[in-house]
């Protein structure tokens, strides 16, 4: 799950130095139980497929202090290949420009004053933010299918109001830890907290991976079963990551939410990024341009 701070892959750079359409509306009935299995497939079904898309988008960053960046970006994408992004703030001069394949990451800086550019893997990226990051997962978030989900993941049904939840399994010696079993734990629950210093914390710090330590929820809409928020919380790195979407619109083609909110949550620092969707349109025709000026100083990290 450690993957799971991928948006801020395309905020990087700042961070260092229509469509018509109709809304998905569909009345509530109250919900039926349901096991693991049909709500994994709901979910499977309801993931946007597409060849190519080009987005245009608004985000606000909110961070320590909070300090808020706002900016606008045109992003193209070749499912599987390539994600594209230019950024530029309120005025709409382009200030970055980044390309972002399975492999590399690369941008050019045209920030006054901070002209440069960067060549380079998801590996630098991921030392200089502290997470695992790939194009894949920053796809998903952009489109609106579950980040880091895994068809091989154990999971447990509930019920949170309108809401159904799906939420991973974890072994027994967890218990300890989190305190609850899985089995039990509330779909409610927002977070789950731990002691640090917690010997059987520790023990199993020493015994697990980290992905062995993360505990996924996602909730699913109860008539739509369209995914409507996702939580993750990292035992490993004492941290938290949730994605909330909203505002679904229908295209005829694709169902999509039009606003979705990042928040990270970690002990000494807390962090949102919102961002909405203000055109998407699905395209044959897509180019990739990325041009280094001569005298940009290459950077790295």
């Amino acid at each position: 799950m450690n993957k799971a701070k991928i948006a801020l892959v395309i905020t990087l750079p700042l961070l260092m130095f229509s469509c018509k359409s109709k809304k998905d509306i569909i009345e509530l009935k109250p919900l039926k139980n349901r096991s693991a299995l049909v709500l994994t497939k709901k979910l499977e079904e309801n993931e946007m497929q597409f060849h190519a898309l080009g987005i245009k988008v608004s985000t606000e960053i909110l961070g320590e202090a909070n300090e808020e960046t706002s900016f606008k970006a045109n992003i193209r994408i070749a499912h599987d290949s390539i994600i594209w992004v230019s950024i530029s703030p309120a005025l709409g001069v382009e200030v970055i420009r980044m390309v972002i394949t399975k492999d590399s990451v690369k941008y050019v800086s045209k920030i006054p004053n901070n002209k440069h550019y960067y060549l380079g893997n998801f590996t630098s990226i991921e030392d200089f933010i502290g997470m695992e990051v790939d194009m894949q997962m920053l796809e998903d978030l952009l489109v609106g299918n579950p980040i880091a989900y895994d068809s091989k993941d154990k999971f447990r049904s509930g019920i949170n109001g309108d809401q159904y939840v799906l939420s991973s399994r974890y072994r027994r010696k967890m218990e300890k830890v989190v305190g609850v079993d899985d089995k039990d734990l509330a779909p409610e629950l927002d977070s789950i907290y731990i002691d640090p210093s917690d010997k059987d914390y520790l023990k199993l710090l020493k015994k697990k991976d980290e992905e062995d330590l993360v505990i996924k929820r996602y909730w699913l809409n109860g008539a739509t079963f369209r995914l409507e928020r996702t939580l993750f919380n990292d035992l490993f790195n004492n941290r938290s990551l949730e994605i909330i979407h909203s505002n679904f619109e229908n295209t005829g083609e694709y169902v999509y939410p039009s606003k979705t909110i990042l928040k990270v949550e970690e002990p000494f620092r807390k962090q949102s990024i919102e961002f909405e969707i203000t055109r998407l349109k699905s395209t044959t025709e897509l180019d990739f341009p990325f041009e280094i000026p001569a005298d940009f100083e290459r950077k790295f990290y």
